[in-house]
């Protein structure tokens, strides 16, 4: 039976830890052939040639030329490592891929311009389910489980969100990692798999990134719809499934 999905936040691509993201695509192959989908939920790309982080140090020169989309693109790499693994995949935006949606509005854009993420990549056409309002999509698994890219920020971004919305959640965002319990309803915060180390992420102080956690979601629905979820955390580009090391 097919029942486990794997869930996924914040790669920033190509700005992602390789090491982690070649040991999520073995873990996929490991859980085969009981794995039924995998969730991109949001930040999955970086889209840094629209960052307004800092302005006039964003984005980012590549060789003292600004990194503009059309070579971003060309870096990214994870859609075509993914066509290896045969389940349904889901894909939503988050706010970085949100960040092309907000370029194509604005007026006399001077910024080089190409197609949408989902257009460029052909995730449809490569069978996602693709949806792009970042503050309200969301996928569900099984009956009562809710997948998102997440707003919230701050030190327990679980607890708030299950605060705030009454159900149950997995989300991104926050590059932080926790789940919160309240009787049957939890929230988890998956964390991120970038590369922390990646100039993309100087934006961010010593003392914010100390906070970021490197991570996943594993989510089993069982015939009667019910849920069961992790949060499985990395340290040093490794993480552990099952006793079996994934990464480094």
């Amino acid at each position: 039976m097919k029942n486990i999905n794997i869930v996924l936040g914040c790669l920033h691509a190509p700005f992602h830890s390789k090491t982690l993201w070649y040991g999520v695509l073995k873990l996929a192959k490991d859980l085969q052939p009981h794995l039924q989908g995998i969730y991109l939920i949001g930040d999955i790309l970086d889209l840094n040639s629209f960052s307004g982080h800092e302005s006039g140090k964003y984005p980012l020169e590549i060789n003292g030329e600004s990194l503009n989309i059309r070579d971003e693109y060309k870096m990214i790499k994870i859609f075509d490592e993914l066509d290896e693994i045969k389940v349904e995949k889901k894909f939503i935006y988050g706010n970085h891929e949100d960040r092309y949606i907000r370029q194509s509005k604005i007026p006399d854009n001077d910024k080089i311009m190409a197609d949408s993420p989902e257009n460029y990549f052909r995730l449809r056409e490569r069978g996602y389910e693709v949806k792009t309002r970042w503050k309200e999509d969301y996928f569900k698994l099984g009956d009562h489980l809710e997948a998102f890219h997440g707003e919230l920020l701050g030190v327990n971004p679980a607890k708030r969100q299950l605060d705030k919305l009454k159900k149950s959640c997995m989300f991104a965002h926050s590059h932080r990692a926790g789940v919160h319990y309240d009787g049957n309803m939890a929230a988890y915060n998956i964390g991120w798999l970038g590369d922390v180390s990646a100039p993309a992420f100087s934006y961010a102080g010593r003392l914010t990134k100390r906070n970021w956690v490197n991570g996943i979601g594993l989510v089993t629905i069982d015939n009667n719809g019910d849920y069961f979820a992790n949060v499985i955390t990395a340290f040093n580009n490794r993480f552990f499934h099952n006793g079996k090391r994934y990464g480094k």
